[in-house]
Parts: structure tokens; C-alpha cells; sequence
């Protein structure tokens, strides 16, 4: 995890490990837009894409310090960029063209323009089957596994509150959560195959 220095370094002296994400994840704003551009499929000097990337990189410095030590920023910006893409792509659907006027020059109401913002029922149908999947998955873990992965990445413990919590050691806490991640990719990927 990329540390943050205890004291607010001065404006014009931005911290040097900070500064040099910042400019890796400028470096990679070409391809962000191009991401976004394939994503959305429209060209790359499109509005979209550039308020789309705009929207990554923010996203990217704003939660670099989620980054840990050693991650590769490439595919993590990749994937943030794939996320605000999809965004947009759902924003854009949940759009409804404007009702022509009824009764021949009067303009529709304001509220009838207004998106909606509540998922698709599609997309509700496919996030139930998702967690089902995903609860199906887990219940295939040991228990001491599916608890510490639970505690890691649902309630955001820490690995030694984790081992605290478990009253073991925090390298089996990591050896857990390593092989419940494994054992249910596995088990999810298994579960799409047709």
C-alpha cells in the first residue's frame, strides 16, 4: 500500500513517491481514451471519452492509495477506465428520448425528460443471478476462509485485525484469503462455462 506522509508537504513540493504516480497516471491518459473509446465504440475525440477519462484519472489519483506496493498501475487504471466506460454506456441508456408534444406546440413536462436512474430490470435480474453465483461459491469454502476473506473485503479489516479477530497468524490470514480468491475464481469460472 503506497504510503502517506504523516505531514502536509507544501503545494508547491508535492510529495516524490505521490508526484511520480501522479505523472505515471497523466503518462496514461492516451491510453485511458483509447479504453474509453473501444469501450463506448465511438471515435476517440468524442466528448464522451474525454469527460470519460477526465473521470478515470481523477478516480485514479483521488484512490491511489488503494494501489498496493508492487501493483502494476497499467491494468489497475485499465480497469477504473472500463468501469467509468461502463458508466457512461448505462447512463446513456437509461436516457429516454424526449415525448413529442401532444397537442402540437406545447413542450412536455420537465419530469417526463428526466432519466431514470434505477437499474434496468435486466441489469437487476443479472446482478440477483450474479450473487447468487457468488454465495454459491462461497458456501464451497472452508469456513476459516470465507471468514477472513469476508472480513478483508466486505468489512475492510486489515490483515492483522483479521489475525487478531481469528487468533491466528497473519501469514495464514494472507495464505486464507490467497486461496479463497483462487478457489473462487475458480469456482465462478467453472459456473459460466456453457
Amino acid at each position: 500500500m503506497l504510503s502517506v506522509p504523516m505531514t502536509t508537504p507544501a503545494p508547491s513540493h508535492p510529495a516524490p513517491r505521490a508526484a511520480a504516480v501522479t505523472d505515471d497516471v497523466a503518462a496514461l491518459r492516451p491510453l485511458v481514451c483509447a479504453v474509453v473509446a473501444a469501450t463506448l465504440r465511438t471515435s476517440p475525440t468524442h466528448a464522451d471519452v474525454d469527460d470519460a477519462a477526465s473521470e478515470t484519472l481523477r478516480r485514479a489519483l483521488e484512490g491511489r492509495s488503494r494501489l498496493r506496493a508492487g501493483e502494476p498501475l497499467r491494468p489497475w487504471i485499465v480497469g477504473i477506465a472500463k468501469h467509468v466506460a461502463m458508466d457512461v454506456l448505462r447512463a446513456r441508456a437509461r436516457i429516454a428520448p424526449a415525448p413529442p408534444p401532444s397537442d402540437g406546440g406545447s413542450t412536455p413536462d420537465l419530469s417526463e425528460r428526466v432519466p431514470d436512474s434505477s437499474p434496468s430490470p435486466f441489469e437487476r435480474v443479472a446482478r440477483a443471478q450474479d450473487a447468487a453465483r457468488v454465495r454459491k461459491a462461497l458456501d464451497t469454502l472452508p469456513p476459516s476462509m470465507r471468514e477472513a476473506l469476508w472480513l478483508f473485503h466486505a468489512e475492510g479489516k486489515s490483515y492483522a485485525e483479521i489475525a487478531q479477530k481469528l487468533q491466528v497468524p497473519v501469514g495464514t490470514v494472507a495464505t486464507w484469503i490467497l486461496r479463497a480468491r483462487r478457489a473462487l475464481a475458480e469456482h465462478l469460472t467453472e459456473g459460466s462455462s456453457p
